[in-house]
């Protein structure tokens, strides 16, 4: 687990520096060619093509930052199971607080990327201790 660990340490820092970099690509390299973002409303968003533009539909939105709280892990032998809270934020507006979980998966060469990634929004009104 710990190399596991460490692995997701990086895609962290990573997704930290595809936005403070305004770089769509290189968020969209974290994810397998089949990836696919789950969002909110119910769209798949499937590819690295259509993560890339999904990513930088967000960031035309005026996403700045994204930290996570509570991450907890389940990690296999190919699969690891990613589960949290994150915030993001904007640069007009409220945060945005989102239940999210993450499926890595382990490619041939032992490396992991991120194949599907599912969040839903938590309204502001929904009390701390049941999220």
């Amino acid at each position: 687990m710990v190399a596991f660990a460490e692995h997701l340490a990086e895609v962290h820092c990573s997704v930290v520096r595809a936005i403070d970099e305004r770089d769509p690509a290189l968020f969209a390299s974290l994810y397998t060619d089949a990836g696919t973002l789950l969002t909110p409303d119910g769209r798949a968003v499937r590819g690295r093509e259509a993560i890339a533009e999904e990513f930088g539909n967000w960031l035309a939105a005026g996403f700045v930052k994204q930290t996570l709280e509570d991450v907890d892990l389940t990690v296999g032998d190919t699969v690891a199971v990613e589960e949290g809270i994150a915030i993001g934020e904007f640069a007009e507006g409220p945060e945005v607080r989102s239940n999210y979980i993450v499926v890595h998966v382990r490619q041939d060469d032992g490396s992991w990327l991120m194949h599907r990634d599912m969040w839903t929004h938590v309204g502001a009104d929904v009390p701390a201790e049941v999220l």
